[in-house]
């Protein structure tokens, strides 16, 4: 999501409104890194009144949660695209990895930032836990299938690794890394965890 610049009084269709608000409110979360978000701030930086922007997110929770569903759309297409035919763990967990590393390289760190904030404990939509728990699950399934992992170990892992392409990607997003040597970084942790799983599963059946 990049910032939309507007003049204040300027009409826009509801919809376009909303994504303008969207995108306005992503760009604020990623400069302040932390929530929740000023209603003023946000009114302010899309030039409407308070008033307007609780016509579109009316709860405390509701613009994150739009925020949140609006990357994973983004997302989800390149996630299960790049790994839908993979059936081979270690194929699947790096397709995903990869998938993953360069969203956030792009767009920024911002479903991390709101999903592990404590503003959002028990406020995460049922659409953006599906998500998260579809993934996880199919990973975990690949752990357990090929490394006969228990599935608390498998999920343990998946969750680890999930956090390599939220950093890397992170550390590309600021300039502290640049793009090719943030994915071969990935790519190692990502293989690193693996090497865990595949440790593990050999623990579990001796």
């Amino acid at each position: 999501m990049s910032r939309v610049r507007l003049r204040r009084g300027r009409r826009l269709a509801p919809e376009a409104r909303r994504e303008s608000l969207l995108a306005i409110a992503a760009d604020l979360l990623l400069e302040q890194g932390y929530l929740p978000l000023g209603v003023q701030d946000l009114a302010d930086g899309a030039k409407v009144s308070k008033a307007l922007v609780y016509k579109y997110f009316p709860g405390r929770h509701d613009l994150y949660n739009a925020l949140l569903e609006a990357s994973l759309d983004a997302l989800s297409e390149a996630v299960l695209s790049a790994a839908a035919r993979e059936q081979d763990a270690v194929r699947l967990a790096t397709a995903t990895a990869e998938a993953y590393f360069r969203y956030v390289a792009q767009a920024g760190p911002l479903i991390q930032l709101i999903l592990r904030d404590r503003f959002m404990a028990g406020h995460v939509s049922r659409q953006v836990t599906a998500f998260r728990d579809r993934i996880t699950r199919r990973l975990a399934r690949a752990l357990c299938a090929q490394f006969g992992l228990s599935p608390r170990q498998a999920v343990a892992c998946v969750g680890i690794g999930l956090t390599m392409p939220e950093e890397c990607g992170r550390l590309v997003y600021q300039g502290d890394l640049d793009l090719e040597r943030g994915s071969v970084l990935c790519h190692e942790l990502v293989l690193g965890v693996i090497d865990v799983a595949r440790r593990g599963g050999l623990e579990t059946r001796r």
